[in-house]
């Protein structure tokens, strides 16, 4: 099982919070060393959605619309090819 992310606030190291916001800005992960080692890697994180984010919008040009109204006619449709237009 993973272990949380322990997180701690950066708000006062001024030159932190410059590369983290160039990895943010850049979404490149950042290697951090000390002489010739290794310390941490800086990778950005997608934001989170929170409520009322909303997702791309559904259109006119949706190829979703050619099955609007097709259960309802009574001759045969293209309804049966629905994963065809999902695809």
């Amino acid at each position: 099982m993973a272990k949380e992310m322990q997180r701690v606030d950066v708000s006062n190291i001024p030159e932190l919070v410059r590369i983290a916001e160039e990895v943010q800005k850049t979404n490149r992960p950042r290697l951090l060393g000390k002489d010739k080692e290794d310390l941490a890697i800086i990778v950005p994180i997608s934001p989170t959605k929170g409520p009322g984010a909303k997702g791309r919008l559904f259109t006119k040009d949706d190829s979703l619309w050619k099955l609007v109204g097709s259960a309802a006619s009574e001759e045969p449709t293209d309804a049966a090819k629905k994963h065809e237009y999902l695809a």
